[in-house]
């Protein structure tokens, strides 16, 4: 493979530490990153990159789970122990289930199983990349803005007005910012440059101060003459006579428009940000689902129609969009503990024996253990819908017997969309069910396996389900 960027392409002032032992992957990773970086190191394992962290500034840290000396989960830590902001990429050879949460909860950008999809890494890095390139260049407009608060501040925005609020006098600096000429302010109401997006409520607040004989600060957005506007942080004082009564009012200003729009431009960067972060941890989410499947010879399509079909139940029997959305992303992990199930049990193709059932069983107590420690909401959902998918509304099912409302909404509503997709599709001990027969499972389970009133809906919408089931297979 060979990748060709134009040098006007590479990120000149991207430094990149890479760490992995294995030569062969080192030299993979080291022809794509020359491709994409000008600056690049290379360690051959864990400590050489501890310690060439702590004499360097690195923006990426590319590392594998499996090394000598520290292994990459320990340096990702320690990384982000001492420069948060630093973005980690982690690779494994292996589905390192048991670290999941881990690597989930340390905030990581990015997560690669061996052999790495080439494409989809460099995709990675190049986004990961432009945000650190988009986060440097704000630290610079963020030292450029002190340096024009500091010029602003040196002038200021000043006007007066009578006790009923009627402008008496107005600088150069109010008028040239607003567009009118003194001629057009002077005996005006103080309301001539109110902007529509100012509540009542601020105003409420100010004159509350300000007759209270008290100052008043905040940041008001005002209208200009043409129809613009404009932000000032302005300070407004009561003039008192001899007789401590308010004679005027002064207000001094200092335009922060600059600020004001470069601080929402940023609010909305890092809304984006953090979408990106939570679309990257639903990734990883359906990704170990989907290896899941791989291991019990299933197609990883299973854990997405799944998903699917939670999403539809869902919000069928009225839960809102987030709830429905939340249980979407977290039910691909539903049989993530049969990772710890045997090769023979999980894919034997006659009946299981009576222990042999009982290991398999164990698979939903395999993944709580796995996904219950995470403090993230989708995790913590993970964790309910893993191990209460096997519940039983009668209390016969596993691993806890758990009877009617007892099990979790979503362990219900994964149980349906999990049985009628297994029902559906050929498996290596069963051929596909017709849908007929699928029906008349459900209805004779009816209060017995599944949630009565769950049942019937999903009966009653049944054809909305096949149609979404034929979509799948298209």
């Amino acid at each position: 493979m060979t990748i060709v960027l134009k040098q006007e392409e590479q990120m000149k002032d991207i430094k990149v530490l890479c760490a992995e032992d294995h030569l062969k992957t080192k030299e993979l990773y080291k022809e794509i990153l020359e491709n994409l970086f000008e600056n690049i190191t290379c360690a051959s394992d864990g400590e050489e990159a501890k310690n060439l962290f702590l004499k360097n500034s690195f923006d990426i840290i590319i590392t594998d789970i499996n090394m000598p000396k520290l292994n990459g989960l320990e340096l990702a830590k320690f990384v982000k122990q001492n420069h948060k902001d630093c973005a980690i990429i982690i690779t494994s050879a292996y589905s390192d289930f048991e670290i999941l949460s881990e690597v989930i909860d340390l905030g990581v950008d990015g997560y690669f199983l061996k052999p790495i999809d080439s494409q989809k890494f460099i995709d990675k890095l190049l986004s990961i990349a432009n945000k650190i390139q988009i986060s440097k260049k704000s630290r610079h407009y963020e030292a450029l803005l002190r340096e024009y608060k500091d010029a602003i501040d040196q002038s200021s925005i000043v006007s007066k007005t009578d006790t009923k609020g009627i402008i008496t006098y107005v600088n150069d600096s109010f008028c040239k910012i607003s567009g009118y000429t003194p001629e057009e302010l002077l005996k005006k109401p103080h309301n001539i440059i109110r902007h529509p997006d100012m509540p009542s409520s601020a105003f409420k607040d100010m004159w509350g101060s300000l007759k209270s004989k008290k100052p008043w600060n905040g940041v008001v957005k005002n209208l200009k003459k043409d129809g613009g506007f404009y932000y000032v942080n302005a300070h407004v004082v009561p003039i008192l006579n001899e007789n401590d009564e308010v004679e005027e009012y002064i207000a001094i200003r200092h335009d922060i428009t600059e600020l004001e729009s470069y601080k929402r431009n940023l609010e909305d960067k890092l809304t984006q940000s953090t979408k990106e972060i939570v679309n990257t941890q639903k990734e990883i989410i359906q990704t170990m689902g989907q290896v899941a499947e791989k291991r019990s010879m299933e197609t990883g399509a299973h854990v997405k129609r799944v998903a699917t079909y939670s999403y539809m139940l869902a919000r069928l029997i009225g839960l809102n969009e987030d709830e429905a959305k939340l249980l979407e992303q977290a039910s691909p992990m539903h049989d993530i503990g049969k990772v710890a199930i045997p090769d023979q049990i999980l894919n034997k193709k006659g009946p299981l024996t009576e222990d042999e059932r009982k290991e398999m069983q164990t698979h939903t107590a395999v993944g709580y253990e796995l996904l219950k420690h995470s403090k993230r909401e989708l995790l913590q959902t993970a964790a309910i819908v893993a191990h209460e998918h096997h519940e039983f509304w009668n209390g016969l099912g596993y691993p806890r017997k758990l009877k009617g409302e007892e099990i979790h909404i979503y362990g219900r509503i994964t149980a349906i969309a999990d049985v009628y997709d297994a029902l559906g599709h050929d498996r290596v001990y069963k051929k596909a069910w017709p849908i007929e027969k699928i029906i008349s499972y459900f209805q004779d389970e009816l209060g017995e396996q599944f949630d009565p009133k769950l049942t019937e809906i999903f009966l009653k919408n049944i054809d909305y389900f096949e149609v979404t089931r034929k979509n799948f297979e298209k």
